[in-house]
């Protein structure tokens, strides 16, 4: 386990003896216990003479029983028995008293035999948030104020620091935790518990795959294998494995492909709510009509590069400018169907919350997942539209903090090839500056409404989905193109071709004819008003003129001339002035 090495690591070195384990800590590590179990089993814990666990609810525990005595008489205090309701009468619940005597507890030692100081105890603290919730100083209570400086001064202190006493604060979301413990200067180590590796799952599926085993001791499995399995599940923890395995076996069912993705989507929907939904594409590239460019582009840069292992052709994420209606949000799909790895959409707009760090804890939950996605490829629709920017906004500066985590974790270069974030959006000018710069958004690539050919290609692959015969001829079918209007996009055409679906099977007809496409271009009215701003936009927005069709390169680059012609000629009238 990478995160417990890191945690004997910085021990070792005396970096710190206070950590602070946080995000996957309700799991099991080992396939039988929980973190907390797994962390006193660890020997930085186990070898020591007194192993103290609290928190708020059970009060101070002790998971072997003859420590209790041991820390009573090194201590002094006369112990009694535990009453009939498991209450310890000897040893305090509330949390400035327990705290005391667990600090007692810290700074007991033995001397080795090299005569050197070693600490006897080790203290686990679990739901740590509830000692010290992420809330203002002023709005705390005395005790909780208390608390928090406790916590604050064991990790500062030079006696316990040198004894090197380990203490254990565990919590889910780290953004729960008051914002004075996770700080750098207050020598608390935050120690993330990540959910489990494809190879974690993959073993843990093949011992649940024996446990759940029907009676000729084949596995309850069918049409999944167990290396499918712990590719698609993806995100989960090693409990809701379990928990599909059990609901299988309880409804007398074989585990399914089907089973398991529609758990996954209830487990990560009740775990991250609307802020984050796993998008199992059903589109690839074929069921797009046009676009010839940029489905090279994604082949070139993204698909093959995720396929082979070559992470620096892969751009941090890519930016598609355009109008409604062009197909943004069908073509990230069709990447991460493409690619094979998995898709996630990530709203922005719906991470605010009403509760104070409850939209902070939104985010960081998201991206966590998003972590343990990856390879994985993230969209973001109406981005314009998340309301996140360096602007406090009159909200105490949760949006500036939000959108700065945001754009840490975007420009954060361990996630290249790994995270390739997809945002979608109508007006590029709406959105921050600093969201849309390089190293965020490498390539910003604009999806337009689509020219004559690639009109004639959108309605051959309607027809498909659709499942509409159509007995136009290619003659026919490229005059329906070019009579569509410029400005016409893939859902204007949809729309369009569904019209003369209609007055085909209006007329008698079994399939579209030439004549029933004529009527449905003479009645239908498109909603192409803004097209053309968005579309300028969208080509302004550009960084790269090879991302851009041939006419609309010459388009940009002609505007771009007559741009330069215009300042220069208000240089010259300007420089006549003076003489």
């Amino acid at each position: 386990m990478k995160w417990i090495q890191e945690i004997y690591k910085k021990w070792h070195a005396s970096i710190a003896h206070v950590f602070l384990l946080h995000f996957n800590v309700s799991d099991t590590v080992d396939s039988i216990d929980s973190t907390v179990e797994f962390l006193r089993k660890s020997p930085l814990v186990a070898d020591r003479e007194i192993i103290i666990c609290y928190n708020r609810s059970a009060g101070i525990s002790f998971p072997i029983p003859e420590h209790r005595k041991v820390l009573l008489d090194e201590l002094g205090l006369k112990g009694s028995d535990i009453n009939p309701l498991g209450i310890d009468e000897a040893l305090p619940r509330d949390p400035v008293a327990a705290l005391i005597l667990i600090e007692a507890a810290l700074r007991l030692f033995f001397v080795d035999s090299d005569g050197e100081s070693k600490p006897k105890t080790a203290v686990i603290i679990d739901y740590a948030e509830t000692l010290a919730p992420a809330a203002e100083l002023a709005q705390m209570s005395p005790g909780d104020r208390t608390v928090l400086t406790t916590l604050l001064r064991w990790a500062r202190d030079s006696q316990i620091a040198e004894l090197g006493s380990p203490v254990f604060l565990v919590t889910e979301n780290l953004s729960d935790i008051h914002p004075a413990l996770r700080s750098a200067s207050s020598r608390i180590e935050a120690v993330q518990v990540p959910l489990p590796a494809q190879e974690d799952r993959q073993r843990f599926i093949e011992a649940l795959a024996a446990k759940y085993a029907l009676e000729d001791g084949s596995a309850n499995l069918k049409d999944i294998t167990v290396t499918q399995m712990a590719r698609l599940t993806a995100g989960l923890k090693k409990l809701h494995l379990e928990d599909i395995f059990l609901r299988a076996d309880t409804d007398e069912v074989p585990v399914t492909p089907e089973l398991v993705k529609e758990r996954k989507k209830d487990i990560i929907s009740s775990e991250y709510g609307d802020v984050l939904q796993i998008i199992d594409p059903e589109v690839d590239f074929s069921d797009i009509g046009g676009m010839r460019h940029i489905k090279e582009f994604f082949l070139k840069n993204v698909i093959r590069p995720l396929r082979e292992g070559n992470l620096k052709r892969c751009p941090m994420g890519i930016l598609l400018p355009g109008p409604a209606g062009t197909g943004k949000t069908v073509l990230g799909e069709a990447v991460a169907k493409e690619s094979g790895i998995n898709c996630c959409s990530l709203n922005l707009a719906k991470i605010m919350d009403k509760w104070v760090g409850s939209s902070e804890a939104n985010l960081e939950k998201a991206l966590k997942c998003v972590e343990a996605l990856s390879p994985a490829i993230v969209l973001v629709d109406e981005i314009d539209q998340a309301g996140l920017s360096r602007d406090n906004s009159g909200d105490s500066g949760v949006s500036n903090r939000l959108f700065k985590r945001l754009l840490e974790f975007m420009s954060d270069t361990r996630h290249r090839g790994r995270v390739v974030f997809i945002g979608l959006t109508n007006r590029p000018d709406k959105m921050d500056a600093a969201l849309k710069r390089p190293g965020r958004f490498d390539k910003k690539l604009p999806v337009l409404p689509p020219d004559a050919e690639e009109r004639a290609d959108i309605y051959r692959v309607i027809c498909k989905k659709y499942s509409i015969a159509c007995s136009l001829s290619e003659e026919e079918l490229q005059e329906a193109a070019e009579a569509t209007e410029e400005g016409y996009t893939g859902a204007e055409i949809e729309a369009l071709v569904l019209k003369a679906a209609e007055v085909a099977e209006d007329a008698g007809s079994e399939a579209i004819q030439a004549e029933h496409i004529r009527y449905a271009l003479d009645v239908y009215r498109p909603t192409t008003q803004s097209i053309e701003e968005m579309t300028s936009l969208a080509l302004e927005e550009c960084n790269d003129l090879e991302l851009l069709p041939p006419a609309y390169r010459q388009r940009l680059a002609e505007k771009r001339v007559r741009k330069l012609q215009v300042v220069g000629e208000s240089g010259q009238s300007r420089r006549k002035r003076n003489l």
